[in-house]
């Protein structure tokens, strides 16, 4: 995909940026996202450099889902500065205060080292990063000390498309669909955080095939039916995990410990396809073999912010609501989560099914 979606290998496994800088007129800030693999049972060590414009704090925050340690060091930008480290059981989280002599000399260096005995697992890092505090005062106008902010534009894919009269039931569909993700991301006045940033691109490439569609009678490849099949069916598990009253997945666990083990068996039983399918999913996302998703990001950042969720919902159950991983995230997400497995499920509809065919012999 794009030059944003890079990964950043060690040894063993390897670390995927998902999410870039979050910026606003006035203030600049900036909240990295990446998704963690840690190998079974061989050491691995990451290294994530990453740039600091502003004095301020730098958190840093990490979970993984394997219960071995990791190591973690940052390393300022040359040598200008003290090592900081810090090693533990998940989640950790970090905290450096970068000073104005350490800004433009270069990267800092976070480096991950994960043991042997750690064993597989995945998890999530977030690198917050400081604002810019200062504001440029402007000339007093009419208007006020500081003058209003220009309204943007309206662009083509945040606008509404009338349902035609004349459109057969998947068109409607595709349009109806399309429509409710436009007016909670666009129209709402409760529109829900955007961390991982694949809304708005989902949603301008949505328009996109939508009017394609409907104006060019176009329709999706079947690899990138497939693909958005994928996408919706992960979707749909990890909702009803997030949903569920099944005893073997919400518990309580049983308080003996023989009992215990065989609950915490039967749980991982019922967790481990839906894991596996996010891991096919995120695997076939990173192939983009499907022609209409080529060099789109929002793939990538959709399926790496739906295996955070799952893993909040999964472990809210262990942990408590209050202490598992991504909670915020993760309760933020459904409205738009679900509002746009609706519409890619709607536009999977138009495309023609993938006929194999097979060559006759010659007799």
């Amino acid at each position: 995909m794009g030059k944003e979606q890079r990964s950043i290998r060690g040894r063993n496994g390897c670390l995927v940026l998902v999410c870039l800088a979050l910026a606003t007129a006035s203030v600049r800030a900036e909240h990295k996202l990446y998704s963690l693999e840690i190998p079974d049972a061989q050491a691995a060590t990451f290294e994530i450099p990453f740039e600091v414009e502003y004095a301020g704090e730098v958190s840093i925050r990490a979970n993984w889902s394997s219960k071995g340690p990791l190591a973690f060091r940052i390393e300022p930008p040359g040598g200008n500065g003290r090592t900081t480290r810090r090693s533990g059981l998940s989640p950790i989280q970090i905290k450096i205060d970068v000073r104005q002599n350490q800004l433009g000399q270069g990267p800092w260096i976070l480096i991950i080292h994960a043991l042997s005995v750690s064993g597989a697992g995945r998890g999530l890092l977030t690198i917050d990063l400081p604002e810019r505090h200062s504001l440029q005062l402007r000339e007093p106008t009419a208007a006020g000390l500081f003058p209003s902010e220009p309204k943007r534009p309206i662009e083509k894919w945040q606008k509404p498309r009338t349902i035609r009269r004349d459109l057969g039931l998947e068109h409607r569909r595709v349009v109806q669909s399309t429509e409710s993700f436009r007016e909670l991301l666009v129209d709402s006045n409760d529109r829900p955080p955007d961390t991982c940033r694949w809304q708005n691109d989902l949603l301008q490439w949505l328009a996109t095939q939508r009017d394609h569609a409907l104006d060019q009678s176009a329709e999706p490849d079947p690899a990138t039916r497939k693909l958005m099949t994928q996408m919706v069916d992960a979707i749909h598990a990890v909702d009803e995990i997030r949903r569920s009253s099944n005893p073997v997945l919400v518990g309580p666990a049983p308080a003996e410990r023989r009992r215990r083990v065989g609950w915490e068996r039967l749980r991982t039983d019922l967790l481990r396809p839906v894991e596996r399918s996010l891991d096919e999913l995120l695997t076939a996302v990173r192939r983009n073999h499907a022609p209409e998703l080529q060099g789109e990001q929002w793939p990538l950042r959709l399926v790496s912010c739906l295996t955070a969720t799952e893993r909040y919902f999964d472990q809210r159950w262990i942990a408590g609501a209050d202490s598992a991983p991504n909670r915020d995230l993760a309760e933020a997400q459904w409205r738009p989560f679900n509002r746009a497995a609706a519409a890619l499920a709607a536009l999977s509809g138009l495309a023609a099914d993938d006929v194999i065919r097979f060559s006759s012999r010659n007799r």
